[in-house]
């Protein structure tokens, strides 16, 4: 079947074939691809996703900080739930004293012990209706520049963290980099540390 259109200067012609019959469309077999089971799923996105590898910056108590006449102060702080477009790299590694001894291949191992964690959390704010608090970008931004001011370890809850025996951390940097143009996504990335508490019985 044929049919046209016609007006002044233009005429877009559109064709149809009526001669072959309408199928569905089969997108294939595709290789490689895993699906995570839903008992696995920690929480789920705005897009109904399972996500796994969530965590939370621990609130609801009072953090130390500094006034701005730099007198010591405190700040109550909100549980912040980190955004779900958001990735952790841990690395640890071996605190060891090393010797070197004139004749003999290699270095004298003494003293040594596991140092801290180091980690690399990267992520961006994102608008996100389904979340409970901290819909916006800017909420979520004024979330994470009230937890840098913080003076003292601050709490992490996620099993990400809590399988490595973390469950405080200390934050040593936070970046922002916003994209050109688009002010609906801002980058960040948290340089921190991990901390153990340690209690001295003078």
């Amino acid at each position: 079947m044929h049919c046209s259109r016609r007006s002044s200067g233009f005429h877009p012609r559109f064709i149809f074939r009526g001669d072959e019959p309408l199928q569905d469309y089969d997108p294939g077999k595709y290789i490689g691809v895993t699906t995570i089971p839903d008992a696995e799923a920690e929480a789920y996105s705005w897009m109904g996703t399972p996500v796994i590898g969530t965590f939370t910056l621990d609130g609801n108590k009072q953090y130390s900080t500094y006034n701005p006449d730099g007198s010591r102060g405190t700040m109550n702080m909100a549980s912040f739930p980190m955004p779900y477009a958001t990735i952790v790299d841990f690395s640890r590694s071996m605190n060891c004293s090393k010797t070197k001894v004139l004749g003999v291949h290699g270095t004298v191992k003494e003293v040594y012990g596991l140092d801290d964690w180091k980690i690399n959390i990267r992520g961006f704010c994102i608008a996100d209706k389904s979340r409970e608090g901290y819909k916006t970008v800017a909420e979520q931004v004024n979330a994470l520049c009230k937890f840098r001011k913080v003076t003292e370890a601050v709490g992490v809850t996620g099993s990400i963290f809590n399988n490595k025996e973390i469950y405080s951390i200390v934050i040593d940097n936070i970046s922002f980099n916003p994209i050109q143009g688009n002010s609906s996504v801002v980058p960040f990335t948290i340089e921190a540390t991990s901390d153990n508490p340690y209690e001295l019985t003078l």
